[in-house]
């Protein structure tokens, strides 16, 4: 935590963080603010005595309601996020109905509910699924402010909770009463709301298996790392094996667990817990042979096109290794023996004397534990697919995402990869895919944009290319030297703004 002043700090250690949440320089000046609201409304004159009453439940847990409503944004409405609720529909709901058809019954968790649009979106989407009529489905929504429990039971929203939702729906699931629009007693029936910290612990609540489905979104955003990890850990043991997880869209599970497998149909991204004993799933399938092309580096990125191409053939200006994400040859590249001793510092130091070669020997002869470390892996994929060797370069890419399926790098390279072959659509699903695990990714931003162009798509093409541009000025300058193809931030900036424009946009 960023330091701060010593009654922000004592608020945050003995209080915020029990709800988990993060406070750092970004919501510093929030978090005071709230105290200042505390200590007035509970007549605390010292932060000191404030935190003490904290030894009285009743007091503590009004009081955490009460600050989870301060820092949190409740923003919540019908079908928020339509795409996952289409994944839902289409793709989860078959998946529940073939692997849960004997049991015929269906749990689900909505956690921190809000005022309960969440949980009764799924209700619905339940009811009018083929297949589930007759079955025991329970769905269980569950937040740490009781005032919003209170709203979610009644069931009664504003026009305003309804904006996502169609007329159609509207019609099948509410009747309007004045201002308001009451839910049909058909969707309130499924659900059941209860009051609940997510990061307490209550064996009778978090049991190995309990739910088949659980929406967690838009929750960790809020977390400190501990938190996430501690949350994710309670929702990996309460979710079935083969059961699936929604988070928000701009929420992953990279570096946080690897018990899930990423999933991407209907333009949303979400998880499904891996069966027992089950491998990774094999991300990527590696395409037939290709014959290999060799080009000379050019100085500047090419005008047209081409880009892609021309980063896959830049083997002679990558200087540098840096992203986490990372692959290895199963087969040994042919050349002189290193010593035993060699490490990943003098297989950079050779990168940046672009002695690339010797690079992949240095790399090949890495001992034991370390010519399998991803630092080794990713920069011998890079190499192999800037000469040309494609299919090495996908084996390396594919070999990285068996083993960790949310590794952004070896996404983008993947698309790098594929887009040479002419594979248009699977290079834009790795691109999508790397965007959603690193959305500071400026590469993949950038070769989707002009992917997008090339199939004519002007509007994405200009949406993706303005977005790269936006993010080439702060990435990580080791990532471009790594991913850039040799090209200078400079030169990628110039290029993207260059094909924005000719896409109609503004750079």
């Amino acid at each position: 935590m960023t330091t701060i002043a010593p009654d922000l700090e004592l608020f945050a250690t003995a209080v915020v963080s029990r709800l988990g949440f993060n406070v750092d320089k970004h919501n510093a000046e929030q978090v005071d603010d709230v105290l200042r609201r505390r200590l007035e409304r509970t007549g605390c004159k010292t932060v000191d005595s404030y935190v003490g009453r904290f030894d009285d439940p009743e007091f503590a847990q009004q009081e955490l309601r009460e600050v989870a409503l301060a820092l949190t944004v409740p923003e919540t409405y019908f079908f928020r996020h339509t795409e996952q609720f289409q994944a839902l529909a289409e793709a989860v709901l078959p998946a529940c109905l073939k692997a849960r058809g004997s049991a015929r019954q269906l749990n689900v968790l909505s956690a921190a509910c809000a005022s309960g649009e969440e949980a009764y979106s799924v209700a619905a989407t339940i009811l009018k699924a083929p297949g589930f009529q007759g079955w025991d489905v329970r769905i269980r929504g569950v937040d740490v402010n009781a005032h919003l429990l209170r709203k979610a039971r009644e069931g009664r929203y504003s026009e305003w909770s309804l904006r996502a939702t169609s007329e159609p729906e509207r019609r099948r699931y509410f009747r309007r009463e004045g201002g308001e629009f009451v839910l049909d007693d058909k969707v309130k029936a499924m659900v059941r709301f209860e009051e609940r910290n997510l990061l307490e612990g209550d064996a009778s609540f978090w049991q190995a298996g309990l739910f088949d489905i659980i929406f967690c979104r838009n929750v960790m955003i809020y977390f400190t790392p501990t938190a996430m990890r501690t949350l994710i850990a309670r929702l990996t043991r309460v979710l079935t094996p083969g059961g699936f997880l929604f988070l928000g869209p701009s929420e992953t599970l990279r570096g946080i667990s690897h018990d899930f497998h990423l999933r991407h149909t209907h333009g949303a991204f979400y998880y499904q817990h891996r069966l027992p004993g089950e491998p990774p799933s094999q991300a990527a399938a590696i395409m037939a042979p290709s014959q290999p092309t060799a080009a000379s580096p050019p100085a500047h990125p090419p005008d047209g096109l081409n880009w892609a191409s021309a980063i896959a053939d830049a083997s002679h200006r990558i200087a540098a290794l840096a992203d986490p994400s990372r692959a290895k040859s199963p087969q040994p590249a042919a050349g002189p023996v290193f010593p035993a001793k060699q490490d990943m510092d003098e297989v950079r130091d050779l990168l940046r004397q672009e002695r690339f070669e010797d690079a992949l020997r240095a790399i090949d002869a890495l001992p034991g534990d370390a010519a399998a470390d991803p630092d080794a892996l990713m920069i011998q994929a890079v190499l192999l697919a800037n000469r040309g060797e494609l299919d090495r370069a996908e084996q390396l890419c594919a070999h990285l995402l068996a083993t960790d399926e949310l590794r952004p790098g070896a996404h983008y390279l993947m698309a790098v990869c594929r887009e040479k072959r002419g594979d248009h659509l699977s290079a834009a699903e790795h691109d999508q895919t790397a965007i959603y695990l690193d959305g500071a990714f400026a590469m993949p931003r950038l070769h989707l944009g002009l992917l997008a162009r090339r199939l004519g798509d002007l509007a994405t093409a200009r949406r993706e290319l303005g977005e790269a541009l936006a993010l080439l000025a702060r990435e990580d300058a080791s990532r471009i030297l790594l991913f850039g193809g040799g090209f200078s931030r400079e030169a990628l900036t110039r290029f993207c703004q260059a094909q924005l424009e000719r896409c109609g946009g503004n750079p």
